[in-house]
């Protein structure tokens, strides 16, 4: 007895290859829904997902492990909340932007963060960027936009320490060689270097905030102590009383999350939804892989019994349009029906047993020869319906 052939790929084999191949297509559905919403931390820009020199990633690192909270804003509808928000703009962000989160915060702390230096990126080191210098004091300034009439200015820093005052007053943050300073209508210094130095300053009346200089809060800057001390301390004072975290704002910089069809399948009140229709691919799957019983035989195409022969007939008749001449053939069926129910001799046949049954009519209605001879005369399906209807019916009246 030879040995049975071995299949060319083993079951288990076949079911990892399958299940693999399930995994890595949720994880790309998964990916595909949030591509859009992963910030890099190596692009060498100005946000505070950014391990850059001129990033913030620092900052938010800084105030988690200070025993703070942050949150990194997304969404539009996030900007409700009272915890300080701190935007950071970059060379190419457009005042109406910045103009249309401050409209969105409606009064609440806001924190505006100018840029301050030309990088291009490091050829030797991904995600670091070299200074090409600071940016054009008109560039800056355009950030603002015009309505405000505010003035950005960079020069030689003319003191190494930068007081606060007002709410500020006892914080001192070291100021970098080259300062960037803010200057014009309705302006509230908050934080000064040397006389005309503003460093930091709200704007009008409303808690909005302007740090011209990047350096108190960017990651090169927190590189000294008393720096990163001093911006702990200013963002704690700005922020409002009962916040409970600090929030740093990624729409401007283009990590805004937009309305995703894929995203509402995982996330609530859709999540169940897919869960479930999961679950029932995977019930399918098992089905499809496993069978539940014997298996069903095929049904014979042409069934026994006497029915099935009957049924097969007409079949036969009507497939060749030939229904109507079925007729004689009925109306002998119920003759020799009709004979047997009302005991008549056995001699009579044909002529004679038409006239018999014809006595045997009930007065007044259509006699059998009548009724015999326009089911062998009819000419199409609907006559011969209506003369087999009729023989039925006098074979029923005869019996009773």
């Amino acid at each position: 007895m030879s040995e049975s052939a071995r299949p060319t790929f083993e079951p288990k084999v076949v079911a990892a290859v399958i299940a693999a191949g399930i995994v890595a297509f949720g994880l790309f559905l998964v990916l595909a829904a949030y591509a859009g919403d992963t910030g890099s931390s190596r692009d060498g820009r100005a946000h505070a997902l950014s391990s850059s020199g001129i990033g913030f990633k620092g900052i938010v690192r800084l105030i988690e492990l200070s025993g703070g909270q942050t949150r990194l804003v997304r969404n539009a509808g996030d900007f409700e909340g009272e915890d300080l928000l701190v935007i950071a703009a970059e060379p190419d962000t457009s005042a109406e932007a910045i103009e249309e989160v401050v409209r969105l915060r409606g009064g609440r702390a806001t924190l505006i963060v100018l840029p301050k230096w030309g990088v291009v990126p490091d050829r030797d080191k991904r995600g670091w960027v070299r200074g090409v210098g600071t940016l054009p004091d008109g560039l800056v300034s355009e950030i603002l936009g015009k309505d405000r009439r505010l003035k950005v200015t960079q020069s030689q820093a003319k003191s190494r320490t930068a007081r606060g005052r007002d709410f500020l007053a006892g914080v001192q943050a070291p100021l970098p060689r080259i300062v960037q300073t803010v200057s014009g209508y309705d302006v509230t210094p908050l934080l000064v270097g040397a006389p005309g130095e503003i460093v930091l300053a709200r704007l009008g009346d409303a808690p909005l905030y302007l740090l011209a200089d990047p350096d108190l809060l960017n990651n090169q800057g927190l590189k000294e102590p008393a720096r990163a001390k001093a911006a702990l301390a200013i963002l704690t004072e700005l922020n409002a009383t009962d916040a409970r975290a600090v929030a740093f704002d990624l729409t401007v910089n283009g990590f805004g999350r937009h309305p995703n069809a894929l995203q509402l399948a995982f996330e609530p009140p859709f999540l169940p939804l897919t869960l479930a229709l999961v679950l029932a691919a995977i019930l399918g799957g098992l089905h499809g892989a496993f069978r539940f019983g014997p298996a069903a035989e095929e049904p014979r195409a042409i069934a026994f019994g006497k029915t099935a022969l009957v049924e097969n007939s007409a079949g036969l008749l009507k497939i060749a349009r030939r229904e109507h001449r079925a007729g004689d053939a009925y109306a002998q069926l119920i003759r020799e029906a009709a004979a047997h129910e009302s005991g008549a001799h056995l001699a009579l046949r044909d002529t004679e047993l038409d006239a018999y049954l014809d006595r045997l009519s009930p007065p007044g209605e259509p006699r059998f020869s009548a009724l015999a001879a326009a089911a062998r005369q009819a000419g199409d399906r609907a006559g011969l319906v209506a003369a087999a209807r009729a023989l039925f019916q006098w074979k029923k009246d005869l019996i009773k």
